[in-house]
């Protein structure tokens, strides 16, 4: 048998839950307003007190591992967000949460954490952009070559830079 609950304690309950619903419900309503989730699902976040710290590429690395193809998609896309951070332990995790994409069954899924993996720093993304080369889809094969590729030729345009630059000053020096 229950023991009966005070009707103070029943109306805290029914309006806590009343509050949990409209924020959901807002959740839900702003998220399909907009065409673009930037949050990982809400399954994903870990409970408060639960986990003492968690980072944000953690969280993306379960969503990573979702059913939906949408949440690896969003997740993919925040990585690439992440991979653009000033810090480089995050550009790295990231790096490599992305190349962990790569593995992923759905070709569309490993066709965009290639482009992400473009934009990285080459120093935390060849490795990924390479293994990329052994992918069985020929489309993700010649999208990591175009990567690569872009990549080559903004370093080269960066030291042709460099050299009329320094061709520049020695001439300026000369004279």
């Amino acid at each position: 048998m229950s023991t009966p609950k005070s009707p103070k304690n029943g109306r805290a309950g029914r309006r806590a839950t009343y509050l949990l619903g409209v924020m959901v419900l807002s959740l839900a309503l702003l998220q399909s307003a907009c065409s673009l989730r930037t949050y990982p699902p809400i399954k994903y976040l870990p409970l408060l007190g639960k986990e003492k710290e968690v980072s944000t590429t953690a969280v993306l690395s379960r969503a990573l591992n979702d059913r939906d193809v949408s949440v690896r998609a969003q997740a993919i896309e925040i990585l690439g967000m992440l991979s653009q951070s000033d810090k480089n332990d995050t550009v790295k995790e990231a790096a490599r949460q992305l190349g962990r994409a790569l593995k992923d069954p759905d070709p569309g899924i490993r066709l965009q954490a290639v482009e992400v993996l473009g934009g990285v720093d080459g120093k935390y993304s060849n490795k990924y952009l390479l293994s990329g080369l052994k992918d069985p889809n020929p489309f993700i094969r010649i999208k990591v070559i175009e990567e690569l590729n872009a990549r080559e030729l903004s370093i080269s345009q960066e030291r042709l830079r460099a050299a009329k630059e320094a061709a520049a000053a020695t001439a300026a020096a000369a004279q």
